[in-house]
């Protein structure tokens, strides 16, 4: 299977955390989860991912895998550069 960069990068809500920054790293991932997890869901998402033979094939397997993660509740969301708290960044009408 070829290994592709994940951009933007997972982070999952584990103890400790764990960031996937390569779908090889999501493969490992999904191999345990779906080892303690009963959902077929995730042994779909790891076909997937083993399935993949090019770069859009690999993007669409993590974007299923980010899905089930926020479902899961194990998604960490990031935060964008250019939100602020203060309401400054915000459009305006014209």
């Amino acid at each position: 299977m070829p290994d592709y960069p994940i951009d933007p990068e997972l982070h999952i809500r584990t103890s400790p955390p764990i960031v996937l920054r390569r779908t090889s790293e999501a493969v490992d991932f999904i191999r345990k989860a779906a080892l303690s997890n009963p959902d077929r869901a995730w042994r779909d998402v790891l076909q997937s991912l083993e399935a993949a033979r090019d770069e859009w094939s690999a993007m669409e397997a993590v974007v299923h895998l980010e899905l089930l993660l926020e479902a899961s509740g194990l998604l960490i969301e990031q935060g964008t550069a250019y939100a602020s708290r203060s309401g400054q960044g915000r459009s305006r009408a014209a």
